[in-house]
């Protein structure tokens, strides 16, 4: 990796840091009731209606393994972009707590040790020490994997 540095959002799940890229995020916002899709994945918690865009929401507890936890007016979604080969989609993130953009230098990042984590490491670009707390860079490409995304697309058509 060169010397540059990218911005990251860094946010919580339990009590676990990660960071994904600023530029892949469009806003982040608080609860907004979700509805329901139909025989979706357990992950896939519904849609948004966001200033007249339909946004699926994504729970990144469930996404990880992670227990669930009930959506209150502090629960956060991150709006951010998915490109595929065919279109732009926005989709929401439910995670815990957003904390901070910082700026990362690219040669900081660590590769990810491939033991000792209670996801696939394939989710994981690399990590980081900050101050006191290793952050977890997520691919995040590999999360929303095109096949994630062309079902909730899918999803979203047959039940909007």
């Amino acid at each position: 990796m060169d010397g540059s540095a990218n911005k990251y959002l860094i946010f919580t799940l339990e009590k676990e840091r990660y960071a994904i890229p600023i530029a892949k995020v469009q806003e982040v916002i608080s609860y907004v009731p979700i509805t329901s899709l139909h025989e979706a994945s357990e992950f896939l918690k519904g849609v948004i209606n966001l200033r007249g865009r339909i946004i699926p929401i994504i729970d990144m507890r469930l996404k990880f393994g992670l227990q669930a936890k009930e959506y209150t007016e502090r629960t956060i979604f991150i709006i951010v972009d998915i490109v595929t080969a065919k279109d732009v989609y926005h989709v929401g993130l439910v995670v815990d707590a957003v904390q901070d953009v910082v700026e990362i230098a690219e040669d900081k990042i660590e590769k990810t040790p491939e033991v000792g984590f209670k996801f696939k490491s394939k989710y994981l670009q690399g990590i980081i020490q900050l101050q006191d707390t290793m952050v977890m860079i997520l691919n995040f490409d590999s999360i929303l994997a095109t096949e994630d995304v062309v079902e909730i697309a899918e999803k979203i058509e047959t039940n909007v």
